[in-house]
């Protein structure tokens, strides 16, 4: 009961602890210098995901998912920013790590072309299985599972089951370790939501694919 009930207030600050974003540039390599505040993970990500709801179209979404931009109305300017995962930066070495924007290029321009079938798909599952099975070096699992979320977003699919890549893989794994979720979990590659605590059985699919890489730090202090 006690894991139960730190958990639940781990799930609690999903929804109510301030989420700070820093963007050094927007999508367009343009100097801002800037923090963004969001009121918590969860509004960031109804932020960000709701931008490809209101594409004019599938192509653009396609686009857009793949290049990982995204626009946000902050403090009364409009914003053009491109999601962390698939950032190219510099690290503390002066190397140039993450995803290149021509492999971003590649796998949009590729995926195009894919476009009646992403129009007759009826899940996310089906679009997912599409986006990943396009082959781009470089372009990986996580950056599959990203692209598939925001173009289902546009189609109005969300996924049903928990997908385990990156930062998501840890923080399920924090939760075996516990007993929270049944041995040899991290042996799928995506997980159902009712084997997983009735705490975090309060969000949804792409709810707790975020939670799981965002709160792993907490999550293994549990």
């Amino acid at each position: 009961m006690e894991y139960f009930s730190k958990l639940k207030s781990i799930v609690d600050l999903y929804f109510s602890k301030k989420y700070n974003l820093y963007k050094p540039k927007d999508a367009n390599g343009e100097e801002i210098d800037k923090w963004f505040e969001f009121e918590s993970r969860a509004k960031f990500l109804d932020s960000y995901l709701g931008y490809y709801q209101q594409l004019p179209d599938l192509k653009s979404a396609i686009i857009d998912a793949c290049s990982a931009k995204f626009k946000i109305l902050y403090e009364g300017r409009e914003f053009i920013l491109k999601h962390t995962h698939q950032e190219e930066f510099k690290d503390s070495d002066g190397n140039t790590r993450g995803v290149k924007n021509i492999i971003l290029s590649s796998m949009a321009s590729k995926l195009i072309s894919k476009e009646n079938e992403l129009i007759e798909a009826q899940s996310f599952e089906e679009v997912y299985e599409l986006v990943k099975s396009i082959k781009v070096t470089g372009f990986g699992e996580l950056s599959n599972y990203d692209a598939a979320v925001r173009i289902s977003s546009y189609l109005d699919f969300k996924p049903t089951d928990i997908y385990l890549h990156a930062g998501t893989r840890i923080g399920a794994k924090h939760l075996e370790d516990k007993g929270l979720l049944p041995e040899g979990s991290l042996l799928e590659t995506k997980l159902p939501l009712d084997i997983f605590p009735q705490p975090i059985q309060e969000l949804d699919a792409i709810q707790i694919e975020n939670f799981l890489c965002s709160f792993k730090e907490s999550l293994k202090k549990i």
